[in-house]
């Protein structure tokens, strides 16, 4: 049976849940944009970069924010470029299976891969 029956339906029944409350999910990830406790990468040694407003914009974390809402709409990136249209909810949740099922993303995500043992 695979990927197909009861698991491909629950999952699209999630992506539709998901989609449908996406206001309150990306407030709360928004959150992370303007966090001064949350490190996206680490300043230098001995350089302190203090902001006159005391707001921090982290790039990065926006980058990483508008990347998630961009998928829950529907748009999926491949490496660089964004696809044209946005993806129905069905053809979403075949995109993802397809992808983490495909072997070659397979053994570049399990940190523990030993191809020579």
């Amino acid at each position: 049976m695979g990927c197909e029956g009861v698991f491909r339906q629950a999952c699209e029944v999630t992506m539709r849940v998901i989609q449908n409350q996406m206001d309150p999910l990306m407030s709360v990830l928004k959150t992370f944009i303007y966090d001064p406790l949350v490190e996206w990468n680490k300043p230098a040694k001995g350089r302190s970069n203090p902001q006159e407003s005391g707001e921090i914009n982290n790039e990065q974390a926006l980058t990483h924010v508008q990347n998630i809402e961009a998928r829950l709409k529907g748009i999926m990136k491949s490496r660089s470029k964004a696809r044209g249209l946005p993806l129905s909810t069905e053809g979403h949740v075949n995109v993802l299976i397809k992808n983490a099922t495909d072997e070659n993303l397979l053994c570049t995500m399990y940190i523990g891969w030993a191809p020579y043992i």
